[in-house]
Parts: C-alpha cells; sequence; structure tokens
C-alpha cells in the first residue's frame, strides 16, 4: 500500500488488487465495506491519522473509495478542522438557499402552464441550474459524504461523453500554476486562463471516457482548487465579463511557469 501525504490535510492511499487478495480481501469488498474489511480499514484509520496528526476529539476525517481501471483501490482521505467545518456547511448552506429560489412554486407553475415544446425547454433549464449549483459543492472545502470510523462513502463517476469541459476557481495566480503542473499529463486538448472579479478561472476541456482519468482530474481540482464545475453555463459569465489571462493551451504555459 503507498500513502502519500499531499499537504498537512490530505492523504492519498493506493493499494494494488494484487496486495488486497494477499490479505484475503477483494476490491470489491473494499469498495462495498464488506465485513471483513473491518481490520484492514482500522489499521488504514491509525496510519492515515499519524499522517495528518489527527485528533478525533476536535477534528473530523473524510474519505472517499474509488476503483480504478486496472483494479486498485484509491482512498481519498481529507482532515477537517472547525473552521473547514464551517466552510463546507457554509457553501452547501448557500446552495441549497439557491435551489430553492429556483424551484419557488411560482416558477413551477410557470413550467407546468408553458405547452409543447417550451415546457420541456423551461424544464430543462430549471433541471440544469439546479445541477449546476450542487456541482459547486464540488471544492477543496468539500464534504466527502462519511467520516473516517464509519465505512468510507464509495465515490464513483460515468462520463456521459469523451469530452468534458471543466472550469476551475483559484484564489491566486500561482495557485492555477500548481494546478496546471499536476494535470499537464492529462489528456487536455484545449485550456485557457481568465480573471474575474480578482479571481482567476481556468477552463479545461478534458478528452477521456476512461475513469481512471476522469478521476484524477477532479481529483486535481479537488485538491488544489477552491470550486470546480462541470459543463457549466457559468462558464460563459466569466468569459464573457472576465480578462482573458491566456487564450490557448493555458495548462502548458503555467505548467512552464511553475517549473
Amino acid at each position: 500500500m503507498i500513502i502519500v501525504k499531499m499537504n498537512e490535510t490530505t492523504v492519498e492511499c493506493s493499494i494494488a488488487a494484487s496486495e488486497l487478495h494477499e490479505i484475503g480481501l477483494t476490491p470489491e469488498a473494499v469498495i462495498n465495506g464488506a465485513e471483513n474489511t473491518t481490520s484492514f480499514f482500522a489499521q488504514l484509520n491509525k496510519e492515515v491519522g499519524q499522517q495528518l496528526d489527527y485528533n478525533p476529539e476536535t477534528e473530523v476525517m473524510m474519505m472517499s473509495k474509488n476503483m480504478m481501471m486496472d483494479g486498485s483501490v484509491r482512498i481519498f482521505a481529507v482532515k477537517m478542522s472547525n473552521e473547514d467545518i464551517q466552510k463546507a456547511t457554509d457553501r452547501i448552506r448557500g446552495a441549497a438557499e439557491t435551489i430553492l429560489k429556483m424551484l419557488t412554486q411560482e416558477r413551477v407553475d410557470e413550467i407546468k402552464n408553458k405547452t409543447g415544446r417550451d415546457k420541456g425547454v423551461a424544464l430543462n433549464e430549471v433541471i440544469t441550474n439546479v445541477t449546476d449549483t450542487i456541482n459547486k459543492i464540488y471544492g477543496k472545502d468539500a464534504e466527502m459524504e462519511q467520516g473516517m470510523s464509519e465505512e468510507p462513502a464509495h465515490a464513483s463517476y460515468q462520463p456521459l461523453s469523451e469530452y468534458a469541459r471543466y472550469m476551475m476557481e483559484f484564489d491566486s495566480f500561482d495557485e492555477a500554476k500548481r494546478f496546471a503542473k499536476v494535470v499537464q499529463k492529462l489528456p487536455i486538448v484545449d485550456s485557457s486562463l481568465y480573471k474575474f472579479k480578482g479571481r482567476y478561472y481556468m477552463f479545461a476541456g478534458l478528452m477521456s471516457a476512461e475513469e481512471g482519468i476522469i478521476y484524477e482530474m477532479r481529483r486535481a481540482g479537488v485538491e488544489y482548487s477552491q470550486i470546480l464545475t462541470v459543463n457549466s453555463p457559468e462558464a460563459m459569465v466569466v468569459e464573457e465579463h472576465g480578462e482573458c489571462v491566456i487564450a490557448e493551451d493555458a495548462v502548458i504555459h503555467l505548467s512552464d511557469l511553475a517549473r
């Protein structure tokens, strides 16, 4: 098992399928939290806790499990302090309030009163906006669904198409450079960088249907950016009103600057 401490709050664990078989486990058992994985997770919890200097009295450890294409399992663990919890809940609360405003009874009645194609268009618009708002929850301070003392969550993602356009928000130019350096080897076919209202936004088109590659892109976005969205219509606002810093091949140019 390989345990990599990415920073003071984040650890990534990689366990090969062959290694799991040697201790009498299968990747499926680990992903599904089978009863015979209890001792395995108890030991993993201990090792990860030591890596992050985890204090169970004042902090919470959040985890997600992912099965890779080769059958290996990756576990992403994040330690959260009270401040982190507050930021995460504020983000979720804000998203919930936005969704409630989108789904007022007046808005629902408007959709119901439409006819033909207009009804479908109006409903699709509401669903898209709600989905985009939920996607904003994915960020550096986002919750991972369950605590370390419980069975970790199974995070999976099935793409609808090979191409997906990601938007990442950064506090600073340096954060954008660090992100670019991490994802530079992924199959990103187009990328640009904008500045809007004092923050930096990177757009990156990922061309892949492989779950492992998509996971790497999402993991980097969660780790290095403040907010990660996929195929978000809000990108049009940034591109229309923001300042274009790097128009083409932003990932390449930024990764060169990060060296």
